[in-house]
């Protein structure tokens, strides 16, 4: 290939005009709602239809705004809490779901079935993702500087004639120069440039390089990506790399732009922190570090945290959670249930603190629990499970191998030992549960004029052909006893016996008085004899 000799005075326009530079134009963006500033408010007027649009607003010292609308215009107001500072707003609108759907969604949450929102999702039936309008603005003196319709004027309009001006600059080259273009440069072989170039109409001849190697500067800063293919099945997305916004008030970032679908899927903020995304050889991800020791390492110095967010927009209730660990504990917050803390880890807990085996066994301080629940501690302490609503009754070990049910005095209640003798302090009552007193074998009920008992013949009959009390039943050798039952049952005879006693009583009674009339007949009978026999 034949090498190809520029002159210096030409190198500067020649490789201005070779390197397209796209417009500074904004990258196509979704727009949802027009913004309007005023002054202390930013108010977002929607241009689309929509389900529920929400508005969250984050800015300095870690201050963050969240609004959810399904009929009004979202809007974001100063107050005391909003500092001077680059902020961020992100509005995005969601789709409403058909309530058909939502009920098969809440039915495969509750079966854990994480198939069936695939299969909707194959078959069209759930919303893409949502609509999604950002921007940077800035908040100086308790006033928001922003005007999406400012936006700052690029020279790239003035391109034709600056070409003219500097080809009129030239010096002459004799008649060979004549066939230069008077604008574009067109060069239909390899170009290569021994040095550094820069690219803008704010570049200055006699340029600093310093190591740059190429320059862009300018007030509107865009590299597009436009790709001409025109077969469907060839990949043809037009990408856009964006230095800073051109709206007044806009945010000084870095941006990688998806052109074609008006999407920015990763964006870099003016005065991030030194490696606030850093990939080592390893592939290990540092959040502000670079130099990763896990998969995924994230420093801060105030409570670093993950936050899980579901947004509705697939039909799901919408639901925050965090992920947070400091120097007082590892937590777990419910965002949405008014920043609670369900589950927390103090600094210092022993390993196996909690442990769920894979047979779903849950061991608290041991890795291996034989139980579906299984408490264990060291030699010098005593396994004791603490229910707490204000009197704080335990149960565990206590000593002599025994098992213990405390009072909130830490008294022992209830005791049962390795030989299975029961100690209660108190009295033992029961609720009459285990067919202590039934309708059949009532207990006071026996005393009802209208209870029919057997008589003492039935009973004693049923006694000895059976060997065993009606109402207490049968007792084998060595067997079960249920206590309630058999206490029923005793207090239901003991109760029949009295009655029995009773009627026993009146039976002794009668014959009583029938034996002392018979004795008085006798004895008159005997007077008369002896009467009759005297002959008086």
């Amino acid at each position: 290939m034949k090498k190809v000799e520029f002159p210096r005075w030409l190198f500067s326009s020649l490789l201005l005009l070779f390197l397209v530079l796209p417009s500074a134009a904004a990258a196509a963006e979704e727009v949802i709602a027009e913004v309007e500033n005023l002054g202390d408010t930013l108010v977002f007027h929607p241009v689309v239809e929509f389900h529920e649009l929400i508005l969250t607003v984050t800015g300095p010292c870690g201050f963050e705004y969240r609004q959810v609308v399904d009929r009004d215009e979202p809007f974001f107001r100063l107050d005391e809490t909003t500092i001077d500072g680059a902020y961020r707003y992100n509005l995005f609108r969601t789709e409403e779901v058909d309530p058909g759907i939502v009920k098969i969604l809440k039915e495969a949450r509750k079966s854990f079935d994480e198939e069936i929102p695939k299969k909707l999702c194959r078959d069209g039936k759930l919303p893409g993702p949502p609509l999604v309008q950002s921007a940077g603005f800035h908040v100086s003196r308790g006033e928001i500087i922003y005007d999406p319709g400012s936006v700052e004027k690029s020279l790239r309009g003035d391109r034709d004639l600056a070409v003219d001006e500097l080809l009129a600059m030239k010096p002459d080259a004799g008649a060979g120069n004549s066939a230069l273009p008077t604008k574009d440069f067109v060069i239909n072989d390899d170009l290569i440039v021994d040095g550094s170039a820069c690219i803008g109409f704010d570049c200055v001849n006699g340029e600093v390089f310093s190591f740059d190697t190429i320059r862009l500067k300018e007030n509107n800063l865009r590299i597009k990506f436009d790709d001409t293919s025109t077969t469907a099945s060839f990949p043809r997305n037009d990408w856009q790399l964006t230095a800073n916004d051109s709206a007044n008030g806009g945010a000084s970032k870095f941006s990688i732009d998806d052109i074609t679908n008006a999407r920015t899927p990763f964006t870099v903020e003016a005065n991030a922190r030194s490696h606030s995304l850093y990939v080592d050889d390893g592939g290990r991800i540092g959040n502000r570090t670079s130099t990763p020791s896990v998969e995924i390492h994230s420093i801060d110095g105030d409570t670093p945290t993950l936050r899980l967010q579901q947004d509705g927009s697939s039909g799901f209730a919408p639901q925050t959670w965090d992920v947070a660990g400091n120097e007082t504990n590892f937590f777990v917050r419910d965002v949405t249930g008014g920043s609670t803390l369900p589950f927390r880890i103090r600094p210092g807990a022993p390993s196996s603190s909690i442990f769920i085996d894979v047979d779903g066994d849950v061991g608290f301080g041991t890795s291996s629990p034989a139980e579906a629940v299984e408490i264990e501690t060291s030699a010098d302490n005593t396994a004791r499970l603490r229910f707490d609503d204000g009197n704080n009754w335990n149960v565990g070990g206590g000593a002599g191998n025994t098992f213990v049910i405390f009072d909130p005095s830490d008294a022992a209640e209830f005791q049962i030992n390795g030989a299975g003798d029961v100690t209660i302090t108190g009295g033992l009552v029961t609720t009459g549960g285990g067919g202590a007193c039934t309708v059949g074998d009532p207990c006071d009920g026996v005393f009802h004029p209208d209870f029919k008992i057997p008589t003492i013949e039935e009973h004693a009959a049923f006694m000895w052909e059976n060997s065993y009390l009606p109402a207490v039943g049968p007792t084998p050798e060595n067997g079960p006893i249920n206590v309630t039952r058999k206490l029923g049952g005793i207090l239901n005879e003991l109760e029949k016996a009295h009655i029995y006693i009773e009627q026993l009583h009146g039976s002794i009674a009668e014959q009583r008085e029938t034996l002392t009339s018979q004795q008085e007949l006798i004895r008159q009978l005997e007077s008369r004899l002896s009467a009759l026999e005297t002959g008086n």
